[in-house]
């Protein structure tokens, strides 16, 4: 096979190196990206200079130039390297001493992120982030899907996070909002009879940044009709497969392997694990029971097994503990003195109640979960319905796997998490214990308000419809909705959609309390203007059964990228406090620009 390589001349065109026939070995593209330049003494008499070789000497670092000569392959070690016989050298723009100060540095300024975007590293990511959206248009191409654009000056709407409003010229006092994420608009294309949606949807959330968030990101949205979510997955998994085949030289296994949301929580102590260990957290309820509090009654234990490597690393507790919820730890000796002492200080510690005598629930546990001695014992209580997420058990085993494996990005294990609750109960916005205190008074969609409740739920929902005085508890529906996990990182998530209108009524008015939005209409009426009256006037259009999914495209190219943050494969990314230092955003604007837009701005 031919290999060649990419040389770009002055005008940005880039021209190819056939690679000599007897070379044998793979040319990377940090190789390829070093040139050699050098003069060709043999036609110069020794006393005269070649002036542009003098040039170039003079040069700074980062200089750019355009150099004419002959290509041919380095004398050396290395069969890719290049080099120039040089015969005219020209200065096409100087480069301030800066660029050469900064060569090298870890520490960039963000001022200079054009100057940070040179370094192959992260030429290699942008490179990589093109290609991986090529890969996966070619799969929705592949699945007779078409691409759509959707507006990005939508409207208000409860969704969830805060939006980003834009005011209006043109109507005062009213406000475009920028989309948190497509999803009305490409309902609304499923009831226009586009039977196969997606797009690289640009989508804006006001909310608290992290390494994995951004107040603008990508998604790769699809949406489906006439779909169930075997359908959406199956699409999901064909784009999966297709990119660690192609980027990561991986064959992923079908079908990927799928867990209930309750299983997750209760196995891994989090919705999203890690399955690329095998630790798993062992529910003792069968052999112990809290006796004095009722908000955390499950007693369960994570055992971490002493012939594991980088063992001393185990019996260290992770930062960032809540200061209550610390799970206990003991190291288990199995001498007659001290078989059981790890449950004596549990039964002390959590106020357990158990269910035999203490030495004979040591040894059935130890029995049943394979305890041997100097293991590592972890418990702790948590809720039934386990809303912290992670559980500290949950917490100290992705800590466990940190410090104590070598977690290879070449290792890929991807997985579905399925049957949410539909809703859970908000957030007070107080924090207790280091833990979010949720009010059970109100709730929130888990998802988001169109996702469609359980097949077996839906005989209730539908009475609840017909019957105002059904009593139906909200928190006992599982959701249709899906997400992706790959390596304990969520990189999808979807779900059925509710195409019925007086069902999707009946939720955002009686479950979600959202205003303006009446539980049923007379014969005849008219949706009243509310948020989402554009949406339930198309539900009654007898709009098809449809679903869909997103796919967090920064977050996936980084881990194909093996990047911890998503910022290394985005050109332009945010600061932490959702700042731009490069361009200056956000920035200051004049009154006379705020009148035209009837904004005052009020002091604070």
């Amino acid at each position: 096979m031919r290999a060649f390589a990419n040389l770009r001349d002055s005008q940005f065109l880039y021209r190819t190196a056939e690679q000599l026939e007897n070379d044998k070995h793979e040319a990377s593209d940090e190789d390829i990206a070093t040139i050699q330049l050098f003069e060709d003494l043999t036609e110069r008499p020794a006393d005269v200079e070649n002036p542009d070789v003098v040039l170039l000497r003079r040069m700074k670092q980062e200089t750019c130039v355009c150099v004419e000569g002959h290509v041919g392959r380095a004398k050396g070690n290395i069969p890719w390297r290049l080099e120039i016989v040089v015969e005219r050298i020209t200065v096409l723009n100087n480069a301030e001493d800066l660029v050469s100060q900064m060569r090298g540095t870890k520490d960039w300024d963000p001022k200079y992120r054009y100057l940070q975007l040179r370094s192959f590293q992260f030429q290699r990511a942008l490179a990589m982030r093109s290609k991986v959206a090529t890969l996966i248009r070619n799969v929705f191409e592949d699945h007779r899907f078409i691409e759509v654009e959707t507006p990005l000056l939508f409207r208000s709407t409860p969704e969830g996070a805060r939006e980003f409003l834009v005011p209006s010229r043109t109507d005062a006092g009213k406000m475009y909002a920028l989309p948190q994420s497509p999803q009305q608009y490409k309902q609304l294309l499923m009831a226009s009879g586009v039977h196969r949606y997606y797009q690289f949807a640009k989508c804006f959330r006001d909310e608290d940044l992290r390494r994995d968030r951004q107040p603008e990101f990508t998604q790769v949205d699809l949406e489906m009709s006439f779909a169930k979510a075997l359908d959406v997955q199956s699409v999901v998994e064909s784009i999966l497969v297709r990119l660690w085949k192609e980027i990561k030289g991986i064959e992923l296994q079908l079908p990927i392997k799928r867990l209930r949301y309750i299983e997750a929580l209760s196995r891994y102590g989090i919705d999203k694990p890690d399955l690329r260990s095998d630790m798993e957290i062992f529910d003792l309820s069968e052999f112990a029971t809290s006796k004095t509090d009722p908000d955390y009654p499950v007693f369960e234990i994570l055992v971490f097994h002493a012939q594991n490597s980088n063992f001393p690393a185990a019996v260290t507790a992770p930062d960032g503990y809540p200061t209550l919820r610390v799970p206990l730890s003991h190291q288990v000796r199995l001498s007659k003195e001290e078989s059981s002492k790890w449950l004596s200080r549990c039964v002390a510690e959590f106020d357990l109640k158990l269910v035999s005598d203490l030495e004979t629930t040591a040894s059935e546990i130890k029995k049943k979960y394979d305890i041997t001695d100097g293991d590592v014992i972890y418990a702790c209580t948590r809720q039934r319905v386990p809303f912290e997420n992670p559980t500290p058990l949950g917490r100290q085993r992705l800590h466990l796997m940190q410090e104590t494996m070598s977690l290879s990005d070449r290792a890929a294990a991807p997985l579905w998490v399925i049957d949410f609750p539909l809703f859970t109960p908000a957030e007070s916005g107080r924090i207790v214990n280091g833990y979010v205190e949720f009010d059970y008074s109100r709730l929130v969609a888990t998802h988001h308000p169109f996702t469609m409740p359980s097949i077996d739920s839906l005989p209730a929902l539908f009475a609840a419809v017909e019957d105002q005085s059904s009593q139906v508890d909200p928190r006992t529906i599982i959701g249709q909705h899906y997400d992706i996990v790959v390596n304990g990182v969520e990189v999808g998530g979807g779900s059925t959609r509710i195409h019925d209108s007086s069902l999707q009524r009946f939720v955002l008015s009686r479950i979600l309390r959202v205003p303006g939005i009446r539980v049923q209409l007379e014969p005849g009426e008219t949706e009243p203007d509310n948020p989402f009256t554009h949406l339930l006037n198309a539900l009654t259009m007898a709009c098809p059964p449809h679903a869909g999914l997103a796919l967090g495209f920064d977050r996936l190219c980084a881990m194909l990228n093996g990047s911890d943050s998503i910022r290394d494969v985005i050109a332009f990314p945010k600061t932490q406090t959702g700042a731009d230092p490069l361009v200056g955003s956000p920035s200051r604007v004049t009154d006379e620009q705020l009148g035209v837009y009837n904004v005052q701005l009020k002091k604070c």
